[in-house]
């Protein structure tokens, strides 16, 4: 007789084997997910990630009595991601997340709950029917306490006026929603005003992380990573931001994506897709592009004197004490947000028209109705005047339109106009010139000057018209 053969089974197939039965495989946006049960509760992972190769190895030495090799785990998560990739994309989300007309904010702590938001009441929930991952930044939020108000949150904060407050608070009810649009917060003031201590009130009341502040990436590269591990981006203690971080912090605030070569292929490709808050801190105004200020809330801190100071440890510990009711406050508002917004009709809407819509949907929480419109106006004014201040273009179309309205001829004829009126005195390309003002369109109609461009019939001419916004026929 022959004996039967004896099946090896390897450790790769064993390993595998345990992904298939007891990990709910899936992937998004270029990346393999997967989804476990563990003694703490539902938890989503990247299937690469150091989360679920240890609990991989941990199954395994449960369930074998033996540690597998690096090599064998290596090579089963590439056959897991090769099954993940199978199939409908299933979203996965960071902090919070949108489902069946709900919104969920992952509390981020080992009871898995998250808060749901709907059209009734918000509450905790065990289980939600979304995927959320956490990185190693994740922190946990408070469990919030109804019935509390932001009056001790407002008495911590460093702001000019109530106007401030309210486009603050309207920001981070925006930032806790589960998709943007979102304003960019630039927060400027001299040393000592408080800044940095804002960005993190607002990091630990919204998006707890380990590292509460960062400076600035060097890469688009490292910026869409940092999106893909935090829910808020806030870079501190800016001196300037250079023309190309402007227009990705611009992308990143309104939505936009990256496409990168996938590591050992030629023509592979992943890619990531980010909308986020940001949350940006320098002593000078930093933000000098058009098209960023047209997207920000810019607030100016105030000195604090001498006298006025809190302890740190303190002040930490106030903070600590009335963030939990402060918490539900926001959710309170952000309840009633949701209750609002769809039968909500305004008259005019700005650039940021989401953030706008939400802001005048709980605007009853601060004043009468038309507060927000006016303290967004208002702040916007801000932006367009430093805009003026620091941009001599700008300063330049205002001051030739102050002298002729309305205009009309090319750019050449333009540009020529211009020289001689910016300050410093320096030669404008015409080629240039108009992408230059397309950019300061949103900031000029801020100060009632309208520009057009048109080409003449069917000729290669382009003219540019500058005339005023309320008085154009």
């Amino acid at each position: 007789m022959t004996a039967e053969k004896k099946v090896v089974v390897s450790d790769v197939d064993l390993l595998v084997e345990i992904g298939v039965k007891e990990a709910d495989l899936s992937h998004w946006q270029s990346r393999a997910y997967a989804t476990v049960v563990t003694d703490k509760g539902q938890r989503t992972f990247q299937l690469k990630g150091p989360g679920f190769q240890t609990w991989l190895r941990l199954r395994f030495r449960e369930s074998r009595g033996r540690t597998p090799s690096t090599a064998a785990v290596r090579t089963a998560l590439t056959m897991l991601a090769d099954l993940a990739s199978v199939g409908e994309e299933t979203p996965v989300w960071l902090r919070t997340a949108s489902h069946g007309g709900c919104i969920y904010i992952d509390l981020g702590d080992e009871s898995g709950c998250a808060i749901m938001i709907d059209e009734t009441d918000w509450t905790l929930v065990p289980s939600p029917p979304v995927r959320f991952i956490r990185s190693k930044m994740t922190l946990p939020l408070p469990k919030p306490i109804r019935g509390g108000d932001l009056d001790a949150f407002r008495n911590l904060l460093n702001l000019q006026d109530e106007g401030s407050f309210q486009l603050l608070v309207t920001w981070c009810i925006a930032a806790l929603m589960p998709a943007g649009p979102y304003p960019v917060l630039a927060i400027a003031g001299e040393q000592g005003a408080g800044k940095s201590l804002l960005a993190r009130l607002l990091r630990d009341l919204i998006d707890p992380c380990r590292l509460r502040l960062r400076s600035l990436p060097s890469s688009e590269r490292d910026l869409y990573i940092a999106c893909s591990n935090t829910h808020v981006l806030s870079f501190d203690n800016l001196s300037k931001i250079s023309d190309w971080l402007s227009d990705l912090l611009c992308k990143i605030a309104t939505g936009g994506g990256i496409g990168l070569r996938e590591m050992f292929s030629d023509d592979g490709e992943v890619y990531f897709e980010a909308t986020k808050p940001i949350i940006l801190t320098a002593i000078e105004d930093v933000v000098r592009r058009p098209d960023l200020a047209d997207r920000a809330i810019v607030l100016t801190l105030p000195a604090i004197p001498e006298n006025e100071r809190i302890d740190p440890a303190e002040f930490e510990a106030r903070f600590e004490a009335c963030r939990p009711e402060t918490l539900g406050a926001l959710l309170d508002i952000m309840w009633l947000a949701c209750r609002n917004l769809p039968g909500l009709k305004p008259d005019r809407l700005p650039r940021l028209a989401g953030f706008a819509r939400l802001g005048i949907a709980v605007e009853r929480t601060f004043g009468d109705p038309g507060c927000f419109m006016a303290a967004y106006d208002s702040n916007r004014a801000i932006a367009s005047a430093i805009i003026a201040e620091t941009d001599p273009l700008f300063a330049a179309v205002e001051a030739f339109h102050a002298g002729q309205s309305p205009w009309q001829g090319s750019a050449t004829d333009l540009a020529k106009l211009l020289e001689a009126i910016i300050v410093p005195r320096k030669p404008i390309n015409p080629a240039a010139l108009g992408g230059r003002l397309r950019r300061l369109a949103p900031i000029l109609r801020s100060r009632s000057i309208s520009i057009d461009f048109d080409r003449v019939a069917k000729g290669r001419d382009r003219l540019i018209t500058l005339s005023d916004l309320f008085t154009e026929a």
